[in-house]
């Protein structure tokens, strides 16, 4: 599995992307504290954000997802996503 960089909310809190497609959140000195599949729930990440960082801003936001998605395409192109079950990788 490749390692990402955290995508970076704030000073507290960050996004973490593992190899079944799911989105955790940290915070700082406790750990996971909530979750969600990304390949299935990709609109419902900003209200995921928001509900657990209601300050986090529209342009924070959309630098995370573009850095998710940037780590999803690499995931599926080097057949590390499995989601599923099934490994999803593009097949050329």
């Amino acid at each position: 599995m490749k390692q990402f960089e955290p995508a970076r909310i704030n000073e507290q809190y960050y996004l973490t992307l593992n190899e079944t497609g799911k989105v955790e959140l940290h915070k700082e000195g406790i750990g996971v504290v909530g979750g969600m599949s990304y390949y299935y729930t990709r609109n419902d990440l900003p209200l995921f954000i928001c509900r657990h960082e209601p300050s986090a801003n529209l342009r924070t936001i959309h630098d995370i997802m573009v850095q998710l998605d940037e780590q999803m395409q690499e995931m599926v192109e080097c057949g590390c996503l499995v989601v599923g079950g099934r490994n999803v990788a593009i097949r050329h």
